[in-house]
């Protein structure tokens, strides 16, 4: 049996993730979320250090992370 743990993200995100996602095929949220992050793991593609923190930044200047 799997063990889950949950994610809290802004409802504004999610919102937009809604709308992104209205005319592609994912179900869910959930769904959209767990492909991106299964694509970019498998990508050789690597994010730096410095590049993870950027990111990081501007998703907390955007409200989205604490």
């Amino acid at each position: 049996m799997s063990e889950y743990t949950t994610i809290s993200l802004r409802k504004e995100f999610v919102a937009d993730v809604e709308e992104y996602i209205e005319d592609e095929p994912f179900g869910s949220v959930k769904e959209f979320v767990k492909h991106v992050v299964v694509q970019e793991m498998e990508s050789d593609d690597g994010v730096s250090e410095a590049e993870a923190k950027q990111i990081a930044q501007k998703l907390r200047d955007l409200g989205y992370m604490e």
